[in-house]
């Protein structure tokens, strides 16, 4: 059976939707205008990756990345007891976090974490192309290399980014981007150990024909959080892989800067739709979900979803997807990305139920154990399932719903699916498409 991308024939000509698409996607990747306001650190280049061999099955990497403060003050960068900024303390400095992902046959998943590298000083280098909001290059900051200056980058190379001990993610809040300070510092063993842990079998081209990859980092640091600016700073760069046994990664095409590798996937693939989820607070906390929908044929329609957090410290235990009239599911599936080296949480598999309408899989509630197999900051799960109805292109249906871990208020809805299907697109009403543009 041949499978065919969902498509309809009232749609405008695919070159107007690519450009509406990518103005879309602009949107949901950032939070803000790049006009920052207060401290904005970014990723700004890969300077190397390393690549540590492969032991058990399971090969060990590191992405090398250069900072960039893209704001308008200096960005805290301090690990020691004297000589912070004022105000600051020897936990006022960011970690990163680093993760490989793989597109094969369809499907955008993510195969590998690391732990995080603490930040312990910035060099506050000048590198063409990195400036403030204002578009000015590197100004010294006052705290020297205890703070990132406006418009400065500080490189972090792959060795470094690398090495161990690195900390914990179960220590960070992935919204406030606070956590305790010394941070313990595990011993690690093997090549994987703590660093970004992949399965042989997932980049071992033999048995991956066709498939691409993605590099992405993170940075999280309290005081750009606190201003407003944690949307973007996750970048991503596509890789290839080598020969086994060691399979090491390349560098190839450019750097993404400010956005987030599930964007791959839409760009890549048309047909896949991009939406949001986030909670409400004094920090912006997302979610990005990624869609893609195939007309398998004979009445049947198979669906992927892959379900990003981008920085809630409340994580997701529950993926629910509701029709508006009784649905037939089969082929239900699911994939996690798990964590590693001694981390504290669970490993096991999402449960799934079904009624007459919804799919929904979950896990353990926070109540029940708190370090279940939840959807934490910097990682992806993916869902997928067919059914016997196809999406609506209205934007209340199919319903797509988060249950978040941690107590507080939800589910949240996931929206803006359907953006590009209102204000009279499918009609050819042009003069209502201004808000995409």
């Amino acid at each position: 059976m041949t499978r065919r991308p969902l498509v309809t024939s009232r749609r405008a000509p695919i070159a107007v939707l690519g450009i509406i698409v990518l103005a879309a996607l602009a949107a949901i990747g950032l939070g803000r205008a790049d006009a920052a306001v207060g401290p904005d650190v970014t990723v700004f280049s890969f300077t190397d990756i390393g690549n540590y061999g492969a032991s058990g099955g399971y090969c060990g990497y590191s992405i090398g990345t250069r900072s960039c403060n893209r704001g308008d003050e200096p960005l805290n960068w301090c690990d020691q007891s004297s000589g912070c900024a004022a105000g600051a303390g020897p936990e006022d400095h960011p970690v990163i976090a680093q993760n490989l992902y793989r597109l094969k046959n369809g499907r955008f998943e993510q195969i590998g974490m690391s732990w995080l590298k603490h930040g312990f000083l910035s060099t506050n280098s000048t590198t063409a192309g990195c400036t403030g909001s204002s578009g000015g290059s590197c100004v010294g900051p006052p705290a020297g290399n205890n703070q990132l200056g406006i418009g400065c980058t500080d490189p972090y190379t792959s060795s470094l980014n690398g090495s161990r001990p690195l900390g914990r993610r179960s220590e960070v809040d992935g919204t406030t981007a606070v956590f305790p300070f010394p941070y313990s510092s595990p011993g690690a063993s093997t090549v994987f150990d703590q660093r970004i842990k992949v399965a042989t079998t997932d980049v071992d081209m033999t048995v991956n024909p066709g498939a691409t990859y993605w590099a992405e980092a993170q940075y999280f640091a309290s005081d750009d959080a606190s201003a407003g600016n944690s949307m973007n700073n996750a970048s991503y760069r596509q890789v290839t892989v080598g020969a086994g046994p060691s399979f090491p990664l390349t560098m190839t095409a450019t750097l993404v800067e400010k956005k987030p590798a599930i964007l791959v996937w839409p760009s890549a693939d048309p047909p896949v739709a991009l939406g949001v989820a986030d909670v409400a607070g004094s920090i912006v906390a997302r979610f990005q979900v990624a869609r893609k929908v195939t007309d398998m044929g004979g009445g049947i329609w198979h669906y992927e979803y892959a379900v990003r957090n981008h920085n809630v410290d409340r994580s997701a235990r529950g993926f629910n997807v509701q029709f508006p009239a009784a649905t037939n599911f089969t082929n239900i599936g699911f994939k996690d990305i798990e964590h590693h080296s001694g981390e504290p949480y669970s490993t096991t598999d999402w449960s799934v139920t079904t009624t007459a309408d919804k799919v929904s899989w979950f896990t353990d509630t926070f109540a029940t154990d708190a370090n279940a197999n939840a959807i934490r900051f910097a990682t992806m799960f993916n869902f997928w399932f067919d059914a016997d109805q196809p999406p609506s292109f209205e934007a209340s249906t199919p319903v797509e719903t988060i249950d978040l871990f941690k107590p507080g208020p939800g589910p949240i809805i996931v929206t803006g699916f359907n953006d590009l299907l209102t204000e009279g697109f499918e009609g050819g009403n042009t003069n209502a498409w201004g808000g995409h543009t």
